[in-house]
């Protein structure tokens, strides 16, 4: 899946939806939720009484660790931990992965200069989405666990990996979503992954919901130093409200919310690449005008 609706320049794209619309069948993922961007679930599915994320960052401050263990999956293997406070409980994971290396060999063969890989991007990552109002990248606050520093980021429930879709041969939404939604989500998630440098996004860390939601996890490997964009040709289409909070993305205040998260010169180059892609959506517009470029999220 992320190899079809994630690497698409805009010709194409087009020819791939016609080629879509016509030749994939329709599966669903089981019965649809209430939406998880606006209800989070307790481990029984129940919605969370939460009403703001502000109040999730405070449970996930505070609450008491009730258990935890090894989820099992990627290559950190971060834990599932169980959260109560107040006699509610949710679930959350928790990562602790600090890791830093002027050079690194990865197991794909490929060698990374200035490499680091650390949770506290987790945090970076959400501070920035909520920044440009984006709600996909889940809350997450830095905590000890064991005496340990890390991350922990609330669980998204009812949700399978990019992965197992592919596995179980999904290839594309059922009947409540329109094919060219279900796309243009995935152009959000390109011009997120653009700006942040995400060198690690794959089929394990994109959760999809029943309502085919993308939910962005695991931002470990991201905010590289790099004042250059990583794909910028995959970024054809733009959500409009999302073109407006990055042009007025105040420099002052990227500085101010992730300061505690981020270097000085992972901020520089941060701000650099969101310069370069206000930049190249400017010259979509210029060569396709709004209307074949900008998309209202209804």
């Amino acid at each position: 899946m992320a190899k079809l609706f994630t690497r698409f320049p805009r010709k194409s794209m087009v020819l791939c939806v016609i080629g879509l619309l016509v030749g994939f069948s329709t599966v669903s993922l089981g019965p649809a939720q209430t939406s998880t961007s606006s209800v989070w679930l307790d481990p029984d599915g129940q919605p969370l009484p939460f009403q703001s994320n502000e109040a999730i960052e405070d449970f996930l401050r505070t609450a008491e660790i009730v258990s935890q263990r090894r989820i099992g999956e990627g290559i950190n293997n971060p834990f599932k931990v169980l959260l109560e406070k107040d006699g509610v409980q949710m679930n959350a994971v928790f990562r602790d992965i600090h890791e830093e290396s002027p050079e690194k060999k990865l197991n794909d063969g490929t060698t990374k200069y200035f490499f680091r890989d650390d949770t506290v991007f987790d945090c970076a990552a959400y501070e920035l989405a909520k920044l440009l109002g984006m709600d996909t990248v889940p809350p997450a606050v830095e905590r000890r666990v064991r005496g340990t520093k890390g991350t922990l980021q609330i669980w998204v429930e009812n949700t399978r990996t990019n992965r197992e879709l592919k596995e179980a041969e999904i290839q594309r939404p059922g009947e409540g979503l329109p094919l060219w939604r279900w796309m243009m989500r995935w152009q959000e998630l390109q011009l997120f992954d653009n700006l942040i440098y995400n060198e690690d996004r794959n089929l394990g860390n994109v959760l999809i919901d029943s309502n085919w939601k993308l939910w962005l996890i695991d931002h470990g490997r991201t905010f590289r130093r790099w004042k250059q964009l990583q794909n910028p040709e995959l970024i054809s289409f733009v959500e409009r409200s999302l073109w407006e909070k990055l042009q007025t993305l105040d420099e002052a205040l990227v500085k101010e919310r992730l300061q505690d998260y981020l270097r000085p010169y992972e901020i520089s180059g941060l701000l650099e690449r969101k310069r370069l892609l206000v930049e190249h959506i400017q010259n979509l517009i210029a060569e396709n005008g709004e209307g074949g470029v900008l998309y209202t999220k209804r």
